[in-house]
């Protein structure tokens, strides 16, 4: 059975996920953005092995702890190039945005459209989804119907675009092509706050049916 476990960490509530088959116990991690240590108590109490760590972008919330979580649980952190210059100057985000200075990690192999991700037999897909980030992902699996989107997509909400590497019509195109072309049942999980699904969205979302749709 696959197990995707969401730990919100840190003062900005960032969703961190671990994703596993129970079967196996193999998994990988998406955005240890916090709390390391919690997050790697939750991963050996659920007895996974992780085999791969995820950044589904490059903003300082969702890798402040990617660095110690790898050295702790031996695992190589991925992410999409291009938002490695983001990875890379995260300190100075964090800074910038009034938190003490942080140690990014260094990004081992690099991800982009259709590459994949495994957790014993369940596979993800990647999916290249930008505006919030030049180098934003999603993460799906379609037997399981989840998509692990970052801070692209919200409950009834979308990511910002007025921070580094942000574009509005960007975003919405990345949703528009990626995400509702998905089943209705697909869940939404998202970088902050509740899950929800993309038929939800699509009924609902202010910035996906018109009501803010050409606001920038």
């Amino acid at each position: 059975m696959l197990k995707i476990k969401c730990v919100p960490v840190g003062t900005l509530w960032t969703n961190s996920y671990i994703v596993w088959d129970t079967g196996s116990s193999e998994g990988f991690m998406v955005d240890p953005g916090d709390e390391g240590k919690r997050l790697v108590h939750e991963v050996r109490k659920n007895g996974v092995t992780i085999k791969k760590i995820v950044l589904t972008h490059g903003h300082f919330d969702h890798l402040k702890d990617a660095a110690f979580v790898s050295a702790e649980l031996k695992a190589p952190v991925l992410a999409n190039k291009e938002d490695l210059p983001l990875i890379q100057h995260a300190s100075e985000q964090a800074v910038f945005f009034g938190f003490p200075p942080i140690t990014p990690p260094d990004i081992q192999a690099f991800l982009g459209q259709n590459s994949s991700l495994s957790a014993g037999p369940y596979t993800f897909v990647v999916l290249a989804t930008p505006g919030h980030s030049p180098g934003s992902i999603t993460l799906y699996n379609s037997a399981e119907g989840a998509a692990i989107v970052g801070d692209l997509l919200f409950l009834e909400s979308i990511g910002r675009t007025d921070i580094a590497g942000g574009d509005y019509a960007t975003l919405l195109t990345s949703i528009q092509k990626f995400i509702l072309t998905l089943p209705d049942a697909t869940k939404i999980l998202s970088g902050h706050g509740e899950e929800t699904t993309v038929g939800h969205e699509r009924l609902y979302n202010p910035f996906l049916t018109g009501v803010y749709r050409d606001e920038a």
